[in-house]
């Protein structure tokens, strides 16, 4: 059909007729003829892609934030409407709030996927501006978490459905800008209302002072949404007693540890990076007039050397940076083989050994670790009203049977069918037919105007 080109194609027909103006002046009638054509072709393509044009039904939905809860680290959110149609969208606000775990989630109802919710655009984020190394542009940021969009998107299956409701749920991590000084922050979701949640304050970051290097408590954690792991192991640096090109961590599993690592991720051969955390605060840090820190720096490069279900061995590539601080990166995934270790939304009992050894095979540190690891994710419930589907027309009563055989009408040869009987099949033109009839008569109007002096001087 004719409406479901793209408008580029209607850029295409109208860059056609601009150039047969510009190469034929004496054109004849039959060339202006065509090009009137291809203009009522581009009109017509432009209507059509406005018409099936995405969407934007934010002021239709009902977008509703119900809870901002443990400092905007979990949150709640209602989305409802009715007639919502494929590439339909809707948008919503989240200040120092967390992020949805992966940037996206599905919507679904009754295992049918109607759309997702995802992170649209972050407008700033307090955990990335405190890794920065230096203030840059950066010296008018204020302290908070995260501030971004939210978007709605919805595909052809919601179409099925004369209504719905969707409650999200959302727990992640929240990070909040270190600073060097107490601050008082807001959360707040904006959709069709406001919600405001309890003011966040931070306080003053203390500076850390380390004069010997230590392994320090591994990090890791779930994503439920996406089914993703990480799992990484933390040095505590000093520069004073560095770490030497060579030098090896390895990261071993206990029998009674409720996780194993899993391959998925940096097979034997990849290089990781432990990039330096930003508790990594001293008396040198920068600091902006809001009292934002930046506390980035260079990472420690490693390759992964070997590893198994219990055990990952990793090699410095280069010597350690000379800047004290904690260090801190991703390894491997991760796979939970206890499972009544998982207690509201932790996995617990996650015991490991880390060993820092020298290239010379002696001991830097050696310790032992009964860590936790969170699971962060979304709960979504939808609820869908299926759409009635449309009633077929009734077939009309048969004829009764006359009593006696009726001779046949002979129909005479030069007769026609009449036209009132012939109905055009229903192709959806109709909901379109006025924007159509407003171009035509837009262009034959622009196209008088402009032709008339030359129709006026062919002669036929």
């Amino acid at each position: 059909m004719l409406f479901t080109f793209k408008k580029e194609s209607g850029i295409i027909i109208l860059s056609i007729s601009v150039y047969i103006i510009k190469k034929g002046e004496k054109m004849n009638f039959r060339s202006k003829i065509t090009i009137f054509i291809l203009a009522a072709l581009f009109s017509i393509v432009s209507f059509g892609s406005l018409a099936f044009a995405d969407k934007d039904i934010t002021s239709q939905l009902k977008i509703e934030p119900k809870s901002i809860k443990s400092s905007g680290r979990e949150w709640s959110i209602d989305i409802s409407g009715q007639n919502v149609k494929e590439g339909d969208w809707a948008t919503f606000r989240a200040e120092n709030i967390s992020l949805i775990p992966g940037n996206s989630v599905d919507l679904e109802y009754n295992n049918d996927k109607i759309g997702s919710i995802s992170v649209d655009k972050i407008y700033s984020d307090g955990h990335g501006l405190n890794v920065s190394s230096v203030v840059r542009e950066d010296e008018n940021a204020k302290p908070g978490s995260t501030v971004w969009q939210g978007k709605i998107v919805f595909n052809k299956n919601i179409e099925k459905y004369a209504n719905f409701k969707t409650s999200i749920s959302n727990n992640n991590t929240n990070y909040f800008s270190y600073v060097n000084r107490d601050v008082t922050v807001e959360t707040k979701i904006i959709g069709s209302t406001t919600l405001k949640g309890e003011d966040v304050k931070l306080t003053k970051q203390p500076l850390i002072n380390i004069n010997k290097t230590t392994t320090g408590l591994s990090g890791g954690q779930f994503n439920s949404n996406s089914g993703g792991s990480v799992f990484g192991p933390t040095i505590v640096y000093s520069k004073n007693d560095p770490i030497k090109a060579g030098s090896k961590i390895k990261i071993t599993m206990t029998e009674d540890s409720s996780i194993r690592f899993d391959d998925k991720t940096y097979p034997v051969g990849s290089t990781v990076l432990l990039n330096r955390m930003r508790e990594s605060i001293t008396a040198s840090t920068p600091v902006n007039k809001y009292g934002v820190y930046f506390v980035g720096g260079p990472s420690m490069e490693l390759k992964v050397v070997s590893r198994s279900e219990a055990e990952i061995v990793l090699e410095f590539i280069k010597d350690a940076p000379a800047v004290d601080g904690i260090y801190r990166g991703w390894i491997s995934s991760i796979k939970v083989v206890d499972g009544s270790a998982i207690k509201n939304g932790t996995i617990n009992n996650v015991k490991h050994i880390v060993d820092l050894v020298a290239p010379n095979g002696n001991t830097i540190d050696k310790r032992g670790f009964n860590g936790s690891a969170p699971i962060f994710g979304s709960n979504v419930e939808t609820y869908a009203k299926i759409r009635k589907p449309e009633a077929k027309p009734q077939k009309p009563a048969p004829a009764p049977t006359p009593a006696q055989p009726q001779p046949a009408v002979e129909v005479p040869k030069d007769e026609k069918p009449s036209e009132a009987k012939v109905q055009a099949p229903n192709t959806g033109f109709e909901k379109s037919q006025n924007f159509i009839i407003l171009a035509f008569a837009v262009l034959g109007v622009a196209t008088a105007v402009v032709f008339r002096k030359k129709l006026a001087k062919i002669k036929i």
